[in-house]
């Protein structure tokens, strides 16, 4: 709410991914700048092209397999830690989910 353009941002660059996706590629199969990983299948999408902009993430869960993209969450530097905790969690009961 407090950064419009960064949150906009994150959800172009997730647009981006997921046409990527859509065309086939996996992930790990192809480099975009602003997609990395946080280990155990979490992903961070970070904004791209916001002059002066806050650091912010949009956490996302790629499950190729069943072919969607969950999105855990969104935050910036300062709240990271809790926001990478929080996003593990909530894959390990959607993996339990089946």
């Amino acid at each position: 709410r407090n950064h419009p353009d960064e949150h906009a941002s994150c959800f172009t660059n997730l647009g981006i991914l997921t046409r990527v996706l859509n065309a086939g590629h996996k992930v790990g199969g192809f480099d975009l700048s602003f997609f990395r990983s946080e280990g155990g299948g979490l992903y961070r999408i970070g904004q791209s092209g916001v002059v002066a902009a806050k650091e912010t993430r949009l956490y996302v869960y790629p499950d190729e397999e069943a072919k969607l993209i969950y999105v855990l969450g969104i935050g910036t530097k300062e709240t990271q830690q809790n926001d990478i905790k929080s996003a593990k969690k909530q894959i390990k009961k959607i993996n339990a989910a089946g």
